[in-house]
């Protein structure tokens, strides 16, 4: 893959999910899916949905997914088959 990983927010959504256990967790499992060699399209997605139901972390989750530069790379692992 030519590009590099985005970056994840991870103290923006640190600090959104402190107050909700199942938000960490959430964020956990996402954390860990993108740190993979290569992540898997299809899990990034479903931890990203569960992610999306914390309202808490919802909005700076979206902000960062939504960016084209994260789209571009979820295009990427997409056209790769993985």
């Amino acid at each position: 893959m030519a590009n590099e990983k985005p970056a994840l927010p991870l103290v923006d959504l640190r600090s959104a999910a402190q107050a909700h256990p199942e938000a960490g967790a959430a964020l956990d499992d996402f954390e860990a899916e993108f740190a993979s060699d290569p992540p898997d399209h299809a899990k990034l997605a479903a931890h990203a949905e569960r992610l999306r139901g914390f309202a808490a972390v919802a909005g700076p989750f979206e902000r960062w997914w939504l960016s084209p530069r994260v789209q571009e790379f979820l295009a990427e692992l997409g056209a790769t088959g993985i």
